[in-house]
């Protein structure tokens, strides 16, 4: 998964839009390669707790006819992170509805649901939920992907440049022909500066 997340501002409204494009190495059924992408934008809230943000999210059929729905599709996003010491929590739900695409594709009409969980260990370690999204299709009526998991991660710097390294695992519950029955996942997330 290549993802950018980038902070902006409009007037004094502050927005973050989020890039994500999923690159299959390994699936039962579909072929490797760019699978569709993702990209929202959410104007965020700063509160005392923490912040909450709305916006609209949109699926681009970039993953073609091996690799991806064959449709475009947009709706509403809204979640909220809040923080206390050492520990970080939250929700960020996202909707996406078929607008237009291939007549002869299923359309796609789902939402997912992230849990946001994070435990601060000290040394730049901590412990999470995984990436994980639970995911409802409302063409099938019944959940598509329902992890559960766990990671572990460090915080490091590198001449001042903080790198995150994170080690997780996750279990679906759901469907094994959507998402894997198990997935581990190992990531390194650049943490650049803001401009």
């Amino acid at each position: 998964m290549l993802r950018s997340a980038i902070p902006f501002e409009i007037g004094d409204q502050k927005h973050i839009v989020r890039a994500s494009a999923p690159i299959i190495t390994d699936h039962p059924v579909l072929e490797s390669g760019l699978s569709d992408m993702t990209i929202f934008d959410l104007a965020t809230f700063d509160q005392s707790w923490g912040r909450f943000g709305a916006g609209v999210v949109a699926l681009l059929p970039s993953g073609g006819s091996q690799r991806g729905a064959g449709q475009w599709a947009i709706g509403p996003a809204l979640g909220f992170v809040a923080r206390k010491p050492g520990l970080m929590y939250g929700l960020f739900n996202q909707n996406v509805f078929t607008v237009a695409g291939d007549d002869n594709r299923t359309p796609i009409n789902s939402s997912s649901i992230q849990v946001i969980l994070n435990h601060g260990l000290g040394n730049g370690w901590s412990i999470s939920a995984s990436e994980m999204q639970a995911a409802y299709d409302w063409e099938e009526s019944r959940w598509s992907n329902l992890p559960l998991g766990m990671g572990i991660s460090k915080l490091q710097k590198f001449d001042g440049l903080p790198v995150q390294f994170s080690l997780q695992y996750e279990h679906n519950f759901a469907d094994d022909e959507v998402a894997p029955a198990d997935l581990v996942r190992f990531n390194v997330k650049l943490l650049m500066p803001a401009l």
